[in-house]
């Protein structure tokens, strides 16, 4: 028979940086409320950050996501993940809601009673879970993994979390005190970017008004920023969170640190793109300025359980991303500057 308040617990979220911000509240959540238990999670060296600084507690075990997600191509490197997860003797493994089907492999060859993650057509070896969990219609990703590891804790007979998920808390990497607006014009996809140029252009205008932090992106295009911008590198996760934490407004692309922006309660600008609602700031909503365009019948073009990659509108290429002039942008944050 498992003591559940000591046991082991294998988690996958090896992803992105924006997956593990919104899903950094059900580690936290876990250690909290068993600060007993051995926890293990799986990540990408973007994410590991998050975990070593804000569950301290937590085992932290890197794998390149590309990697992990092909590694059932390399029959030694599966061989190495099955000898890795095997070693941790975990009770319990929980999936985030996008793990694919490596995740479920090795959770079902860990060696642990019970493996609880996403119930979803999408991933072929979905059917070795020993618990899923379906989304419920168009729920945020953050509530699905709630519910993921609630089901868990019924399982096991536990008591439940709470019935709604909390925001992650960044608190653990402090901040820098310097209330500019910040700009991120990055994003994990191209099709996911509002023209540079046009944030250039933005950037320069408001910088006549108020105090700008621009994340440099490396492009030539940056050197037309204005002096009066501050350019910055961040070389850590740890530098970029820290001034985002001090910032007054943040305006970017979807994408992580727009979620880092909504875990640390930023009011904020979105060029939504191709993104789909359940993939809007879980946490502060009312604070966004979400800028999707309904009247666009190819947007969104992401499908609810994951990304396309690339833009679906051959006719007018990145139409959700044109059709928001500079002029448009910068009327629109006036606004809300002067409202705040």
């Amino acid at each position: 028979m498992v003591e559940f308040t000591s046991m082991t617990l294998l988690v996958f979220k090896v992803n992105q940086l924006g997956d593990n911000v919104v899903y950094l509240p059900v580690i936290q959540s876990l250690v909290a409320a068993h600060p007993d238990w051995r926890i293990v999670v799986f990540t990408s060296p973007t994410a590991s950050r998050l975990y070593e600084v804000c569950c301290p507690s937590v085992e932290v075990c890197t794998h390149s996501t590309a990697d992990f997600n092909q590694a059932w191509r390399h029959p030694s490197q599966l061989w190495n993940l099955w000898h890795e997860i095997r070693s941790i003797n975990a009770d319990a493994c929980l999936l985030g809601d996008d793990q694919g089907s490596v995740a479920h492999l090795l959770a079902r060859s860990s060696g642990t009673r019970v493996s609880a993650g996403p119930l979803t057509r999408r991933v072929r070896l979905n059917g070795l879970l020993s618990l899923g969990v379906p989304p419920q219609g168009t729920e945020h990703v953050a509530m699905h993994n709630w519910r993921i590891a609630q089901a868990l804790l019924c399982h096991l007979k536990l008591p439940a979390l709470p019935e709604q998920s909390p925001p992650p808390d960044l608190s653990a990497f402090g901040g820098e005190a310097h209330g500019s607006v910040v700009m991120h014009a990055g994003a994990s996809q191209a099709y996911k970017r509002w023209p540079l140029e046009r944030c250039i252009e933005l950037a320069n205008r408001l910088s006549a008004r108020h105090a700008v932090t621009w994340f440099e992106q490396g492009a030539e295009a940056e050197t037309t920023l204005k002096a009066e911008v501050r350019r910055v590198k961040p070389g850590t996760l740890d530098e970029l969170v820290r001034l985002m934490a001090g910032a007054r407004y943040f305006i970017g692309n979807n994408s992580g640190p727009m979620n880092l922006a909504a875990a640390l309660s930023l009011r904020g600008t979105i060029f939504n793109g191709p993104s789909t609602p359940n993939w809007d700031p879980p946490w502060h909503a009312e604070g966004f300025d979400m800028l999707r365009d309904p009247t666009l019948a190819c947007q969104p073009c992401d499908l609810l359980t994951h990304p396309v990659n690339t833009c679906q509108n051959k006719q007018q290429p990145m139409a959700c991303m044109s059709r928001w002039s500079v002029d448009e942008v910068h009327r629109r944050i006036e606004a809300r500057l002067a409202s705040g």
